[in-house]
């Protein structure tokens, strides 16, 4: 079915097996503010993902450096090897 070569899919509770089976959302209710509901949902875990690896990669950025010793001329302190 098309729904199984979509991107994402998404179906009614009420709808087909084959459809609930294949689709990547399937939505309790038939109300379609649902599917609204859903895309603002996915957006947010979207932003949610981009901004947590924004600040990995600033953490990592600033923090390897320092744990490989490469400020220790500067502040004269090194981490333990055991951390």
């Amino acid at each position: 079915p098309s729904l199984a070569q979509a991107d994402v899919g998404i179906a009614i509770g009420a709808g087909t097996d084959v459809a609930i089976a294949s689709a990547s959302v399937v939505l309790m209710n038939s109300k379609l503010n649902d599917v609204l509901n859903a895309i603002d949902i996915s957006k947010a875990t979207v932003r949610r993902i981009r901004y947590n690896f924004g600040w990995a990669l600033v953490y990592n950025m600033c923090m390897i450096p320092f744990a490989a010793g490469a400020f220790y001329p500067l502040i004269h302190y090194a981490l333990p090897p055991f951390m």
